[in-house]
C-alpha cells in the first residue's frame, strides 16, 4: 500500500485591522500617484528626456511642460510611500526582509526621480521663458543641457535604477509570502520595467499600464485584508 503526501499551501496570518488606516493611505497614495505618473508620461510635451526634450515643443506648452514634471515627480514619490505601505502591511513573515528592503529602496527612488524631474522642470521652462533668456540664448542653452546632462541624470539614472532593482525585491518578497495571487506580483515584476522601455506619448502610457493595475492592486489587497 502506497502512501500518499499532500503539499499543502503555506498560511499565513491576516494583517491587523488596526492597520486599515495605513492601508487606506497607501491605496490612495498609489491610485492618486499612478494618476499623476500616467499623465506626466502622456501629455507631457518635449520628448523623453533621455534623448533632450525639444525648445520648440517646451517653449509652446512652458507652463503644462512645468506643472506635469514639477508635479509629476511629486506623484512619483507619492505612489513610492503608498506602496512600501502597502507591501509592509501585507509581507510580515515569509520574505519580510526582503519586503522591508525593498520598500525603502523605492522610497529612495521616489526621491530621485522626483528631485530630477523637478530640476528637469526648472530648467528648460526659464530656457525657454523669453522674458528671461532670448530664443538665440535660450536655444543654444537647451542644446547645451542636451549635450551635458549628467546633472539632470545624476539624480533621474539612480532613481530608474533603484526602481528596477525595488520592483525586484518587491516582487520576489510578495512570490514568496504567497500573501497575494501569484499572477499580480508576476504582473508586477514584469510592468516596473517595461515603462522604462517607451518612456513618453502613447506608447509610453500603454507601457506603463502593467506596472500601474499591478501596483494599485497590491494595495487593493492591502486594504482589503485588513478589513474587520
Amino acid at each position: 500500500m502506497t502512501a500518499h503526501t499532500t503539499t499543502e499551501r503555506p498560511t499565513y496570518t491576516l494583517p491587523s485591522p488596526r492597520l486599515r488606516p495605513f492601508a487606506t493611505v497607501a491605496l490612495v497614495a498609489v491610485v492618486v500617484g499612478q494618476v499623476m505618473n500616467f499623465l506626466l508620461t502622456w501629455l507631457a510635451p518635449g520628448g523623453d528626456p533621455s534623448n533632450g526634450n525639444s525648445y520648440d515643443k517646451v517653449a509652446d506648452n512652458r507652463g503644462s511642460f512645468w506643472a506635469l514634471y514639477a508635479y509629476g515627480g511629486v506623484g512619483i514619490a507619492v505612489f513610492t510611500v503608498g506602496l512600501a505601505i502597502a507591501v509592509c502591511i501585507l509581507v510580515r513573515e515569509r520574505g519580510a526582509v526582503l519586503a522591508r528592503i525593498g520598500a525603502a529602496v523605492a522610497v529612495l527612488s521616489g526621491a530621485f526621480l522626483a528631485a530630477g524631474l523637478a530640476a528637469i522642470a526648472v530648467v528648460y521652462s526659464y530656457a525657454t521663458d523669453t522674458a528671461a533668456l532670448d530664443e538665440t540664448a535660450g536655444r543654444a542653452f537647451v542644446h547645451y543641457v542636451n549635450d551635458h546632462d549628467g546633472r539632470v541624470m545624476g539624480l533621474v539614472g539612480p532613481g530608474a535604477l533603484a526602481t528596477i532593482l525595488a520592483t525586484l525585491l518587491i516582487a520576489v518578497a510578495l512570490l514568496r509570502s504567497r500573501v497575494i495571487p501569484w499572477w499580480i506580483s508576476a504582473l508586477f515584476l514584469v510592468g516596473g520595467p517595461l515603462g522604462f522601455v517607451f518612456a513618453s506619448g502613447t506608447s509610453g502610457a500603454v507601457a506603463a499600464l502593467p506596472g500601474a493595475v499591478s501596483a494599485i492592486l497590491i494595495a487593493g489587497q492591502a486594504w482589503r485584508q485588513t478589513a474587520a
